[in-house]
């Protein structure tokens, strides 16, 4: 099933409004920008939903243009004029401008994220509904702006379709006259349960049709690659944009050997390590792959081989004899388009005369042009929950970066790396958080999940009776003081910068310098990429909540809360106070019990103080409970335990603590 799969030219992206006339510019004020560089004419900036604007006129307040042009996916996360382009970088992406104004989007070629035993779960696979047809048809005509005269582009391509029975894959299918390509990958995703999202990047993995602008009828008769194996011709009896669709579809459920089925599908099982082939020529060799989910074995099925180093050096591009693309380019559509969960930001800097690139995994790359990419090595102890957060250099002249974590690296030749240290500045400050009360509340399980006693609650709050009697809706205020630590990054900004201060922004980054350093034609123009060989380009506009940035210390409290015995059959007072190394009379005295001999099983009975140390997360600017979950180590499910008053799409105040063990 065209096993290679299409390899994707390097050419430009088609974002809009990279071709045709040059957009007129408005002056504006000056945007919330994240990241400023400069040429020493041009001032160039970055906001937060990754738009690059341009000044001419040193920053002032006024005279900011949109680009027009925008990294949307991830925002930015470098900026830099390397001596004769500005570069910006993002999430599988970078923009490149000789004059900061008219701009053009390439692919990033960094992919060490890649795992070939899990390119997308099967949740993500399996799961239909997710996306509506109006939400795919709108998809497929931001893909394309205009379809060229005489052809008929897949967001006008129209079909019937006729009825298929139910089977034990897939649900029975009612066929429609004139069904869109949105309506018949909807209805199909439907009826076997496979999703659309993949459906789509199925399509445009094997044909390009997502984004070509005159495709011949031959690619919509091959649509999805299916009976179209490398070693022989397809099978005519599959052609046709709705068989093609639906048989895949079906395909991938059968790969999983459900009941009614035969055990056909074994040498890719779940859980264990195959052998898979890097190309259909057997001479090239295989990798070992562990397969963790069936939406995966299910794609090495479809597309047996699994790309090679060379083929994931560029991830648009070619790699070597003996590598192929089919698998590599599902998993880098499918993360592009469609999960907002991923974070690839990349970021680059110039050394030795050349760009030099690194990856949230701390995987390095240098090109003298932009275009062609060469390994560099990797920065060791990066990767995963500690992506690299900035890169540059130290004031010494060496490359290094910062993680997540506040952990730095330096290096003077790119293959030696040692730690480099980070000074932490600490300082005792005041939090106070509001509880909103709901149903079951009680004060000792409110102050407990805040890490401080009950009388503390019971006392800036006023409350009576010991904080007995309280009811839902009634807002508590809880004063929590803590040990703040503040990370002072050791890298250098690029000689382009501009710092955001000078342009009269305040920085929420830690590491900003409040120093600051004072160009018509594009280089390369987008182009229409599409063509009647296998190549094809990709227009990625979707937007997602998560950016790079170094992670503040966790807020730790170190204080006393009220340790809790909760009484058993048979217990008595006497009986608890030895156990607890008290007295009756005191348990008597927290706890408000006027009879000593009258105590019930399950009661919650104060017998002492416990030291305590508690951390938090400090709410920043587009914190939610996931993403807290993701860059903390910790899941949804602890934080939620440990924060009672939160839900999982509870909106967070900036500045608030969430506490995360």
């Amino acid at each position: 099933m065209l096993a290679l799969g299409v390899t994707m030219a390097m050419g430009a992206l088609p974002f809009a409004p990279l071709s045709g006339a040059t957009p007129a510019y408005a002056a504006e004020p000056t945007p919330a920008l994240e990241h400023a560089a400069t040429n020493g004419s041009v001032v160039v900036g970055a906001d937060s939903d990754g738009k690059l604007w341009w000044s001419a006129d040193g920053g002032a307040d006024g005279s900011w243009n949109n680009s027009g042009t925008a990294l949307d996916k991830n925002g930015v996360t470098s900026l830099i004029w390397t001596g004769n382009q500005f570069i910006a970088t993002s999430f599988f992406s970078y923009a490149r401008s000789t004059d900061g104004k008219s701009w053009t989007v390439r692919m990033f070629p960094l992919g060490e994220a890649f795992d070939p035993g899990n390119i997308i779960s099967d949740e993500e696979f399996f799961t239909s509904g997710t996306i509506s047809v109006d939400e795919i048809q709108a998809f497929f005509d931001g893909k394309v702006d205009n379809c060229r005269d005489g052809y008929v582009c897949l967001k006008d391509f129209e079909q019937d379709t006729y009825d298929r029975d139910a089977t034990v894959l897939c649900k029975a299918y009612d066929g429609r006259d004139n069904e869109s390509a949105a309506e018949i990958i909807y209805n199909v995703s439907e009826a076997c349960g496979v999703s659309a999202e993949a459906l789509i990047v199925l399509i445009q993995k094997e044909m390009g049709l997502v984004t070509h602008t005159w495709p011949s009828t031959w690619r919509f008769d091959k649509a999805t690659g299916y009976a179209c194996p490398d070693t022989a011709p397809c099978d005519t009896k599959y052609y046709g944009f709705y068989n093609q669709v639906y048989n895949a579809a079906k395909q991938f459920k059968r790969y999983a050997n459900p009941p009614g089925t035969s055990r056909f599908f074994t040498w890719f099982p779940v859980g264990t390590t195959s052998n898979v082939r890097w190309h259909p020529r057997a001479s090239c060799g295989t990798t070992p792959v562990t397969f963790k989910n069936q939406a995966t074995a299910g794609l090495h099925y479809y597309t047996p081989y699994t790309p090679n180093s060379a083929a994931m050096t560029n991830l648009t591009g070619t790699g070597d004899a003996c590598s192929s693309y089919g698998n590599r380019n599902f998993w880098r559509l499918y993360n592009y388009w469609f999960n907002d969960t991923e974070e690839f930001g990349t970021f680059v800097t110039t050394y030795d005369g050349k760009l030099l690139a690194v990856d949230g995994d701390g995987y390095l790359a240098n090109s003298t042009d932009g275009l062609n990419w060469t390994r560099s090595g990797t920065v060791p102890s990066v990767g995963g929950s500690n992506r690299i957060a900035e890169f540059g250099f130290t004031d010494e002249g060496n490359i290094a970066v910062l993680t997540v974590k506040g952990e730095a690296y330096e290096t003077d030749d790119l293959n030696n790396w040692d730690s480099l240290e980070v000074v932490q500045n600490t300082e005792t400050k005041t939090f106070v958080t509001t509880h909103t009360v709901k149903s079951g509340d009680t004060v000792w399980a409110i102050a407990s999940a805040n890490g401080v006693s009950v009388q503390a609650v019971v006392d800036e709050n006023e409350l009576p009776n010991g904080g007995a009697l309280i009811s839902v809706g009634q807002a508590l205020t809880i004063t929590k003081t803590g040990e703040v630590s503040q990370a002072e990054s050791p890298i250098e900004p690029h000689a382009s910068h501009v710092s955001l201060a000078s342009l009269g922004i305040e920085s929420s980054s830690p590491s900003e310098s409040s120093d600051s350093s004072s160009g018509s034609s594009t280089e390369d123009s987008s182009s229409d990429s599409s063509s009647e060989s296998s190549d094809s380009s990709t227009s990625e506009e979707t937007t997602t909540e998560t950016t790079t940035r170094v992670l503040k210390p966790l807020v730790t409290q170190q204080g006393s809360s009220d340790a809790v015995y909760v009484v058993k059959k048979g217990d008595t007072l006497i009986r608890i106070a030895f156990r607890n190394g008290t007295t009756v009379s005191k348990i008597a005295s927290w706890n408000s019990i006027r009879n000593v001999n009258l105590i019930r099983v399950g009661q919650r009975l104060i017998v002492g103080q416990a030291s305590q140390s508690q951390s938090f997360h400090e709410v920043e600017s587009g914190d939610t409970v996931s993403i807290i979950a993701d860059a903390r180590d910790v899941t949804v499910a602890k934080i939620l335990s440990l924060n009672p008053s939160l839900q999982s799409d509870s909106t967070l105040e900036v500045g608030s603590l969430v506490r995360v063990n």
